[in-house]
């Protein structure tokens, strides 16, 4: 525990690795979006600064998943924002959650971070948030990342207690978990848009400033899970698609669909584009980049085969 604490209060202060040589088949996973790719290449080099991002989107994307279980999937939309530096350290804003980012530590074989809240002053549409506590890993060499997340979210229908750190709080208790990989693409593959569409018809479509221009991808694929009250709740599947600021606007695309229990199509889609005005958006030296995280049912219908169970 105090360990815990220790990280807790540095991380209110605070407001890369070798690639396989070779290539190898796309693994022909059920939902797997290199699929339709064609051959993957060795894992990608992860900045730090990249590394640290993710981490800290992984785990807003954690509350989202427990604001469906105390809301339902109806269509919502929050802000986001995360910004880190070279070293992985940053934050992360979404909605009114903020979220400090900590590089751990390091070895050959990977880096940690940990995630949690700044102040327990928090809330994502409504509901209280006043705990957050993660920490993840990645495999250095192959790009395989973990992240195991506690919180407490309020409900209107919760007056449960929990003593965390000699503080007492009020609200259902979660934990979520991910497991995944990332991987980068031979072919460039375009910024996702409406690129089958007239352009007069796609202008007002495309989210994305550089939506169809063919850039260096990164993809990553995998599994999570999401308890409540220590009994499993949901099960999810993502896929990504980010590039870095390479000539183009930087960003990161996310989509994340509720395989079980089943019932609909709940998704989660993050977009996210580099900081105007911002030197580093996504490079070795920094990740800055805004844009939303949407909730709804089918939201997927016009994002091409790409993001297709």
């Amino acid at each position: 525990m105090k360990t815990r604490l220790a990280i807790l209060v540095a991380l209110a202060a605070t407001a890369g690795a070798s690639t396989g040589a070779y290539a190898q088949p796309n693994p022909i996973i059920p939902g797997n979006p290199g699929a339709l790719l064609g051959t993957l290449g060795a894992a990608p080099v992860l900045y730090p600064s990249e590394q640290g991002a993710f981490k800290g989107l992984e785990v807003a994307k954690q509350l989202v998943e427990s604001y469906i279980l105390q809301h339902g999937c109806d269509k919502e939309s929050f802000d986001l924002k995360v910004k880190t530096d070279a070293s992985g350290n940053g934050t992360l804003t979404v909605d009114g959650v903020n979220l400090g980012i900590q590089y751990l530590s390091s070895s050959y074989e990977g880096r940690r971070y940990a995630i949690g809240a700044i102040n327990p002053a928090n809330n994502l549409g409504g509901l209280g948030v006043p705990y957050v506590f993660g920490v993840g890993s990645y495999n250095i060499g192959s790009e395989i990342q973990e992240l195991t997340t506690d919180w407490i979210m309020a409900s209107p229908n919760s007056d449960e207690t929990h003593e965390i750190n000699g503080q007492t709080y009020v609200g259902d208790d979660f934990r979520g978990t991910i497991i995944k990989d990332y991987w980068r693409l031979f072919a460039k593959l375009p910024v996702p848009g409406l690129c089958e569409t007239p352009a007069a018809l796609a202008i007002d479509g495309n989210y994305f400033t550089n939506a169809c221009k063919p850039v260096n991808t990164v993809i990553d694929y995998g599994y999570q899970q999401i308890q409540k009250h220590g009994y499993i709740a949901a099960k999810w599947w993502q896929q990504s698609q980010a590039w870095r600021q390479n000539g183009v606007r930087s960003g990161t695309y996310w989509k994340v669909a509720r395989v079980a229990p089943f019932g609909d199509a709940c998704e989660i889609t993050v977009k996210l584009q580099g900081n105007t005005g911002v030197a580093n958006t996504a490079n070795r030296q920094g990740f800055n980049q805004v844009g939303v995280i949407e909730v709804g049912v089918g939201l997927g219908v016009d994002t091409g085969g790409y993001y297709k169970k």
